[in-house]
């Protein structure tokens, strides 16, 4: 179960006020903190979400239009995400126009160093190795964005399908006295 403390129904979504000296609020939308917890520790399971609120905050019907904005949020955040993959792969393609000639010139280096220079001279084996390294520099970077960049992405759309169909329960914040001591808290006497 995810547990927010709120200052406003909107601060899920929106970047709330920060006011200073509260105790209660957060300084991010609470959608955020909901994503990286179920990033951090995938659980396979439903997700639950507690919304503490103060109580001119709660009105009838509040959980369910938090639940299609919810949908809504995770919807459009969802489709960006893949956007976003499918333009990084395409720069991971892209950039292989590049790697690639720098690739054939370190293997081309390596060859020629290989061919010509004797094994045990290290003025062979320095330009032999600085052909392996334009070799793999020219594939490293196309093949870092089409493999590992998109892949924040997919676990973000991982998190963000858990988090849409999350049952949404909000509850009242417990109000405090004057002398500072929590009313819900306070046994009877």
């Amino acid at each position: 179960m995810i547990r927010l403390d709120l200052a406003r129904a909107v601060d899920l979504f929106e970047k709330p006020q920060v006011e200073l000296g509260s105790s209660h609020g957060t300084f991010q939308p609470g959608i955020e903190r909901c994503i990286a917890e179920l990033e951090s520790r995938p659980t396979g399971r439903p997700a639950r979400l507690e919304l503490t609120l103060p109580r001119s905050e709660i009105s009838d019907g509040l959980e369910e239009r938090l639940a299609v904005s919810m949908r809504r949020f995770c919807d459009q955040r969802s489709y960006v995400n893949d956007c976003n993959r499918r333009s990084t792969q395409r720069s991971g393609v892209r950039a292989l126009r590049i790697g690639l000639p720098v690739t054939l010139l370190g293997l081309a280096i390596t060859a020629i160093a290989f061919h010509t220079g004797d094994s045990d001279d290290p003025q062979t084996a320095v330009v032999d190795i600085l052909g392996w390294v334009l070799a793999w520099l020219g594939l490293w970077y196309p093949f870092d964005k089409l493999i590992f960049y998109a892949s924040d992405d997919v676990r973000e759309n991982r998190a963000l399908e858990t988090l849409r169909d999350a049952q949404i329960t909000v509850v009242p914040r417990p109000t405090d006295d004057a002398d500072g001591t929590t009313r819900a808290n306070m046994s009877p006497p």
